[in-house]
């Protein structure tokens, strides 16, 4: 197309014919987050509202994902520079072993507090499966996710 038929505008072709724009050349910058989980935790809890429930414990399956805060830079290969998963582990144990609770909506809300306790942890996701109440089922329960006022 003619220059004078263009009306400012460039052609198809010519544009074809350029080279893409290249980003601007930055370095990459660290994680800003990151998620520790626990996956398919199976313990045996006190829990349950039916009277067949009570005074027993029954298989329970925990699944945590906590999102942590992290300084923008590499990870240092040092187990005091990143939170660990122990805590949470050992905190699951300890619910193990507490007082009968009647409703998994309560053990989640639990296991929230105790994802949440670290003060880098800003966001967490709960879940918490009853797994032998339902025979056609690999579980039923629940789902909550919660984090730290104004961060995620």
């Amino acid at each position: 197309m003619p220059d004078d038929l263009r009306t400012g505008y460039s052609s198809i072709l010519d544009l074809m014919q350029q080279p893409a724009p290249q980003p601007p050349s930055r370095v990459p910058s660290a994680m800003r987050h990151y998620d520790l989980t626990i996956r398919d935790y199976v313990g045996f809890f006190r829990i349950g509202v039916w009277e067949h429930e009570k005074g027993r414990t029954q298989r329970v399956r925990v699944n945590l994902t906590v999102k942590v805060e992290h300084p923008e830079r590499a990870f240092a290969d040092d187990l005091s520079t990143v939170v660990s998963y122990e805590y949470l582990i050992n905190g699951i144990r300890a619910l193990q072993t507490s007082d009968h609770i009647q409703l998994v909506e309560v053990l989640a809300e639990q296991l929230m507090r105790l994802c949440l306790s670290d003060p880098r942890a800003v966001h967490a996701r709960v879940q918490v499966e009853k797994l032998d109440i339902v025979p056609e089922s690999a579980g039923v329960g629940i789902v909550i996710e919660g984090g730290r006022e104004g961060r995620r």
